[in-house]
């Protein structure tokens, strides 16, 4: 959606549905006369009330009818599910009120589930928003191909039965009494209702009709009519026609169901499912296995045992799926589904399947085609700072490394080819946070070869007989390979849980780690030395090192500091800055984006082409809220002459007043576009050719359920950083210097953001601020882990004391530490630079998070270990 647009659709969530779900299905007519009047009332007037309305109304029709009748009734909404909630004395100002909790938790539920809908559908960060003081849903989702197929995903109920079913044999009679009444009913057709059923052409007992595409709503709507259900005998009274699921070349098969007296939701239905897979059969069948929980096991077996020999329906949504004929008893609570389906077909049903029913029916009410959030401009500028950056990155490896750089700059070529490439295979779309997965990857990339040529650079200092000898051992455990591997794997690991228990950009962000990681691996560890002794091969000699950089960076690693010493110095600078954070927390909280806090959202139509980003600089200069400027999300939608403008400007004042000052505000800072008067440019008109088309409250992309879970993904990954650094470095002090640092370093930027968002509206908290944090913590790590494995090599190689093995491992890797920060470092920088406003706030994040993770390698995680290591011996 950042860099690519999609489309975004408004999903009206049904109030009658729901309402006559909490009635049970109530079929009083007054209750169904008052909802016939709500509904009614919202076609002439969306934004209507329509739960007030639905009151009203009934309480008309009552009174027009002069019954005694409450909606506390037993046969509304005073029934047995909701009898903890409404007796006979409620009041209709308390049903009004527990029905409007009701709804709410139903929208709610739906949205979550929706959620998970797309989520499984392999979808990467959608926003999806409710619209304030409504029951509609907007989803905005990129990289979208099959509009229909997302469509059928997110309007599907999911409403599973297992149903009896009548035979043929038992339902022709009934036909044939009816098919004098549905002659004089459509007469104007040749074809009398025996003939369109086209009975001949039935090749299965299962089925009572098989009717052609065109004949299908008649036969419904007849069917369903007062006269033909007037006809039913008494053994027929629950019968149900429904249609099967499959086109058969324009025709449909028509079953007839048994339903019991509630209707047809059936006591075993779809809440009894607890998992939906698929299988093939031994001619390659695809079927769709359902498998049941402990009471839909037992409940399934007794449906299978009264039914042995006969044939049931599995039902879905109304649309009968298959029905096969009972074999023998199933005691094992799993069933299937065969269908004929295709790959996506099967996909797409155990996804609705295994997310749950919706509480309602839900209706794509609009659909358009957006443009992405960041204009063209911005695009262009973020991939031609993008290419700056790769530039300055390749002349530092060259000039700092000689030969064997120009290799590393390959490696890194390669590394971005093949990531781009598989990202593009697995039709995911690239969004800010997976933006910031591949710099942390390709970060790590070039990190892995600096760590592997300054092994080998020590190995020639140390006067290793050969050089071929040098570079082998330096792709070993011994050499190397170890410090990749763990930093790589840590970060792997981290970036695997966080996308098992993430959602939205944070499983955008670790979709392009774990594929940058699994890249970077192969690339640096196996194409670097194919580089490498390819070149030996022919030219038998290799330089690492130029003679200009010999007395600058290289002699960082000879330098002997006791970095231990200095630790109050660090603990006492570290506990400020976090103090100061934590008080900026409490005192000036955060300059929350729109993805936290929502905000009113504005469809305006120009008379001609405009440019996003001007529209954007312009209204930022006259929505300033607490002298900082409020900067609005602008984007296409639909039409090029056509903007969606969402701004967080006055979010927390709700009136009538604050809507029609900021209306004002927009039409005076854009009145050059507009030569039209402020009643005209803000009244909503149909087929309007200027001004706003519509104005809308949304709420928040990131809900509360989407930090929760981000926040646990967070705690579950920290907790399997410390299990894999403990498992390999086999001292628990060694785990617990990492998190303290992470925690350190998350606290810090955190408090950056607070403490300055003041003086710097840039320092919001968004979901690219997010994707920054998670950078952070991956770059963190890695660093960190790196330092470690240098303190365990020199601890197994010498004799020293504890404090002399940390502060030789820190001095050791001081030289590959300020060699891959000045690198990212330099990039960031360039992207800040060339990037353009919109990417300030996110590099500005990433350059101050990798700066304290710097700073927390080396002088937080080793001090810690060290003061643990002493409590120990002390002990």
């Amino acid at each position: 959606m950042d860099l690519k647009g999609g489309i975004s659709m408004i999903l009206d969530i049904s109030e009658k549905d729901l309402l006559k779900k909490f009635t049970e299905n109530s079929k009083n007519f007054i209750f169904l006369k008052a909802l016939e009047n709500a509904d009614k009332k919202k076609k002439e007037d969306p934004n209507v009330d329509y739960l007030s309305f639905f009151i009203h109304s009934f309480n008309q029709e009552t009174k027009n009818q002069k019954l005694n009748l409450s909606l506390s009734s037993p046969i509304l909404f005073g029934n047995q599910s909701n009898i903890e909630n409404i007796d006979s004395n409620s009041s209709d100002s308390e049903i009004e009120r527990f029905l409007r909790k009701k709804i709410e938790s139903s929208i709610i539920s739906i949205q979550n589930i929706l959620r998970s809908r797309i989520d499984r559908f392999g979808i990467i960060q959608p926003n999806i928003q409710r619209i304030k003081n409504s029951n509609r849903i907007l989803i905005e989702l990129s990289g979208i191909k099959n509009i229909d197929r997302i469509k059928n995903i997110l309007e599907k109920k999911a409403e599973l039965h297992f149903l009896e079913t009548y035979s043929f044999q038992e339902i022709i009679s009934y036909f044939n009494a009816i098919n004098k009444l549905y002659e004089k009913k459509h007469y104007e057709i040749k074809k009398s209702f025996i003939d369109l059923l086209n009975i001949p052409l039935i090749q299965s007992s299962n089925s009572v009709g098989l009717v052609h595409i065109k004949y299908k709503k008649i036969i419904s709507d007849f069917l369903n009519s007062s006269e033909a259900i007037n006809f039913l005998p008494y053994h027929l009274h629950n019968v149900k026609f429904l249609w099967g699921t499959k086109n058969l070349d324009n025709f449909f098969q028509l079953f007839a169901i048994k339903i019991n007296d509630e209707g047809i939701s059936s006591s075993l239905n779809g809440d009894m499912v607890t998992h939906a897979y698929k299988s093939f059969g031994p001619l390659n069948e695809m079927s769709i296995n359902i498998k049941m929980n402990q009471e839909g096991t037992k409940k399934w077996k007794i449906f299978t045992e009264k039914n042995m020999g006969k044939s049931i329906a599995i039902v879905l949504d109304n649309l009968v799926y298959t029905v096969p004929v009972v074999q023998s008893v199933i005691p094992n609570g799993i069933s299937q589904i065969y269908g004929h389906f295709s790959v996506q077909e099967s996909n797409d049903l155990i996804n609705v399947l295994n997310t749950g029913k919706l509480p309602t029916s839900v209706r794509i009410i609009q659909t358009n085609i957006i443009g992405p959030y960041l204009g063209n401009k911005s695009i262009q500028r973020g991939i031609l700072s993008f290419f700056i950056a790769l530039f300055f990155i390749f002349i530092w490896m060259f000039f700092y490394y000689s030969i064997p750089g120009l290799y590393a700059d390959v490696v890194l070529f390669f590394n971005i080819i093949f990531i781009f490439g598989i990202l593009i295979s697995m039709n995911t779309v690239l969004t800010f946070p997976g933006i910031a997965g591949i710099i942390l990857t390709l970060a790590m990339s070039m990190d892995a070869n600096i760590l592997i040529y300054e092994q080998i650079k020590e190995n020639i200092k140390n006067k290793v007989n050969r050089l071929t000898t040098s570079i082998n051992n330096s792709y070993t455990l011994q050499g190397a390979l170890s410090s990749i591997i763990d930093g790589q794997i840590t970060t792997l690991l981290c970036g695997i849980i966080l996308f098992y228990f993430g959602i939205g950009p944070i499983r955008g962000f670790a979709t392009t780690l774990i594929i940058g990681i699994m890249v970077s691996m192969f690339t640096s560890i196996c194409l670097g030395r194919l580089f490498l002794e390819w070149h030996l091969k022919k030219y038998k000699k290799i330089s690492f090192r130029r003679k200009i950089f010999i007395f600058v960076l290289d002699n960082i690693q000879n330098v002997k500091y006791d970095f231990l010493s200095k630790r109050k110095w660090s603990y006492i600078i570290s506990c400020i800055l976090i103090i100061a954070s934590i008080l900026s927390f409490f005192l000036k909280g955060f300059n929350m984006g729109l993805d936290f806090v929502g905000g009113r959202s504005y469809v305006i139509l120009f008379d001609r082409k405009i440019i996003p980003e001007k529209i954007s600089e312009i209204l930022s200069k006259t929505f300033i809220e607490n002298g900082k400027p409020s900067f609005p999300r602008i984007q296409t939608f639909g039409d090029e002459n056509q903007l969606k403008i969402v701004t967080k400007y006055k979010i927390w004042e709700e009136n009538n007043q604050i809507d029609e000052i900021i209306l004002k505000k927009m039409f005076f800072a854009l009145k050059t576009y507009f030569p039209i008067k402020f009643e005209d440019f803000k009244n909503i008109k149909k087929n309007k050719s200027l001004g706003i088309l519509s104005m809308e409250k949304v709420g928040p992309i990131v809900a509360k359920d989407m930090i929760h879970k981000a926040f646990i993904s967070i705690i579950v990954s920290l907790i399997g950083i410390f299990t894999y650094i403990f498992i390999r470095f086999k001292k628990w002090q060694f785990g617990l210097g990492a998190i303290i640092s992470l925690i350190h370093d998350s606290i810090i930027v955190l408090g950056i953001f607070s403490f300055f968002h003041g003086k710097f509206p840039v320092l919001e908290i968004d979901q690219t601020f997010i994707a920054a944090l998670l950078t952070i913590i991956g770059y963190s790590i890695n660093d960190t882990v790196i330092v470690y494995d240098k303190i365990r090599k020199i601890s197994k190689k010498t004799s020293f004391l504890m404090k002399e093995t940390i502060n030789q491992g820190i001095c050791d890797s001081l030289t590959r530490t300020i060699n891959t920060s000045l690198i990212t470092l330099l990039v960031i920088s360039i992207i800040f630079l060339f990037g353009g406003k919109i990417l300030h706030s996110f590099m500005l994040a990433l350059f101050i998070g990798i700066s304290v993770g710097t700073y927390s390698s080396i002088f937080i995680a080793p001090s810690i270990i060290y003061d643990c290591f002493k409590q120990n011996i002390k002990k």
